[in-house]
């Protein structure tokens, strides 16, 4: 399948995010000198899920339950039984592990995320889950990654990791989940709808249960299976919706853009209005009959965007559900 110049990326690839495997050994007199103080037994108890040299911590007072390296130390301050307070760090040299709780107060989780993490734009990597929202962000000057959990009661739960090495990272944030997984919070849309990609310089709201997917450097897919897919090798009930940045030098007007990227034979492009934005539109047919939709975006002198909606199935069926994502379309 093919939009504008480029080729369409495959539409049978399933979006799969696996969390990395940890092995890990350390010296056990180093870790575990007698001197060291750790959260009590109660609190600390060796997880057979969990790598080795790794304990699990559970507090269902607070609502949360996660793994951690046990050569970190609870620091004194933060001990449970020392105050009321759902805080917790755990700490050695290079390591650090803040877990706290707070109110949402009608706030998303990746806004809570985005507040404790400082900086939106320096993050590297965005991972939205039902119910959860990871932050990371990853170079020469910080490691640093911070998950927001959804509690009950209109809670939520907060994660920093700092100074891990990324199969630490993903081993501790991949276990930070609430006690019972029931209290997952269904009405948390941003962290569930709203993908946003800094580096790309947008966002845009997703229905519920799409597979995201990153084609490239500059390019993400948004898949939606529709209720007639067989299994095959192709979509063949659905739509993918794709969103690319190009940088393109010398183009002065939308106009210039629409003739740089549409292919030759391709119906001239109409000018319409999509939420904030215009955009120029047109609809092709690939050579499986699926109905292609473009639409070009041009915010200044390198950033132009291209959007496509490849439909397999009855066009009209998704074209609400398009739209939608599109008028939520939002340029950084």
């Amino acid at each position: 399948m093919r939009y504008g110049k480029a080729s369409h990326p495959r539409l049978s690839r399933l979006w799969i995010t696996g969390l990395l495997a940890l092995a890990m050994t350390c010296n056990a007199g180093a870790l575990l000198a007698s001197d060291k103080e750790q959260p009590s037994p109660d609190q600390a108890t060796a997880s057979p899920a969990a790598p080795a040299n790794f304990a699990h911590y559970r507090d269902t007072r607070a609502g949360f339950e996660f793994d951690y390296p046990r050569q970190l130390e609870l620091d004194a301050a933060d001990r449970p039984h020392e105050r009321d307070s759902d805080a917790r760090v755990l700490s050695s040299d290079a390591l650090t592990l803040r877990v706290s709780t707070t109110a949402r107060g009608g706030r998303s989780l990746r806004a809570l995320a985005v507040d404790t993490i400082g900086d939106p734009s320096a993050a590297s990597e965005t991972r939205n889950t039902a119910g959860s929202v990871v932050l990371v962000q990853d170079d020469e000057s910080a490691s640093r990654a911070v998950k927001a959990i959804a509690l009950a009661q209109d809670r939520a739960a907060i994660m920093i990791v700092e100074g891990a090495s990324a199969p630490q990272r993903d081993a501790i944030l991949s276990s930070f989940v609430p006690v019972s997984a029931a209290v997952s919070d269904p009405a948390e849309t941003d962290a569930e709808a709203r993908y946003r990609n800094p580096q790309l310089g947008f966002s845009i709201e997703r229905p519920k249960g799409a597979r995201v997917s990153r084609d490239g450097d500059d390019t993400v897919s948004f898949k939606v299976l529709g209720p007639a897919n067989a299994a095959a090798s192709e979509i063949s009930d659905g739509f993918v919706l794709t969103v690319t940045r190009d940088r393109k030098p010398g183009i002065d007007t939308l106009a210039e853009y629409a003739e740089a990227v549409r292919a030759d034979g391709a119906p001239s492009a109409n000018s319409v209005k999509m939420g904030d934005y215009t955009a120029l539109q047109y609809t092709t047919q690939t050579e499986m009959g699926d109905t292609v939709s473009h639409w070009l975006y041009r915010l200044g002198e390198r950033r132009q965007y291209q959007v496509t909606a490849t439909v397999s199935g009855e066009h009209e069926r998704y074209r609400e559900q398009i739209q939608t994502m599109l008028k939520s379309l939002l340029f950084d």
